[in-house]
């Protein structure tokens, strides 16, 4: 298999499970991410860039599967890209949509990422960085 098969495999398992964020589920996403997990989070409505280690990744999918718990939610992904660094890193954008239909709100966002080949063999987030757009 190839590293961008490899890497696919946990792209398109996140992106899965965000979906399921409104069913409260959040940790086998919240696995998906190294130990080393550093990242950045940018929303305009905030106005500064917010930072995030593995522990407070994690307990933002806690709380962000207990607030859409039960809410009709969709996360659109589109334009992935996966460029290989090296035999255990990769680099992965893509375009995300999110759409609150109950409170008919709009975000779309660019993603970027860098997956690492764990020393058990997975594929883990090691950093992150998304951009939003404003709420439409």
């Amino acid at each position: 298999m190839t590293i961008e098969q490899e890497v696919s495999n946990g792209v398109y398992k996140i992106m899965d499970l965000q979906q399921k964020l409104s069913e409260g589920l959040f940790e086998e996403m919240n696995s998906l991410y190294s130990n080393d997990f550093q990242g950045w989070l940018y929303m305009p409505w905030v106005g500064e860039v917010e930072q995030y280690n593995a522990d407070s990744i994690k307990e933002g999918n806690r709380l962000a599967s207990e607030y859409y718990k039960g809410k009709d939610i969709q996360f659109v992904f589109t334009g992935l890209k996966i460029v290989p660094q090296s035999t255990d890193q990769a680099t992965v954008s893509y375009e995300v949509v999110h759409q609150d239909k109950e409170q008919q709100v709009m975000v779309r966002a660019l993603a970027l990422e860098v997956w690492r080949k764990e020393s058990d063999g997975s594929w883990k987030i090691i950093r992150w960085y998304e951009e939003k757009g404003m709420r439409t």
